[in-house]
């Protein structure tokens, strides 16, 4: 079973890409064996971020691509959707009602922060 990085995801997802056509090709092939971590999910959300495009369509085609379904990649997405970094918002995906952090971008999302500073 391949293990697809990032840009196997964005060839494929982005309306133009010069890897799309492999990319395309590799799919039908592999598509019911392709793995992935969430360093690939990390890594598209970077990308995503700093390319304008949406989170959480990118997580849903890409989970769909992968067949997988993971909660926490998408919530992180819908969290990078509402302008939180990468980083925080997979943090606060795995979170769930609590965190310990120093970070004040938790407390707008809900989750109950156990301050660090304090």
């Amino acid at each position: 079973m391949p293990y697809a990085d990032a840009d196997f995801f964005l060839a494929i997802l982005k309306p133009s890409d010069w890897l799309k056509d492999k990319a395309l090709k590799l799919l039908d092939k592999y598509r019911s064996d392709i793995t992935v971590s969430e360093a690939t999910f990390v890594e598209l959300m970077l990308i995503v971020k700093k390319n304008g495009l949406d989170p959480v369509t990118i997580t849903t085609d890409a989970m769909e691509i992968c067949g997988i379904d993971n909660a926490v990649y998408l919530k992180a997405a819908s969290f990078i959707a509402e302008g939180v970094g990468v980083l925080d918002a997979f943090h606060a995906a795995h979170a769930d009602d609590e965190i310990i952090s120093s970070d004040s971008v938790y407390d707008k999302l809900g989750i109950l922060r156990i301050k660090l500073e304090e």
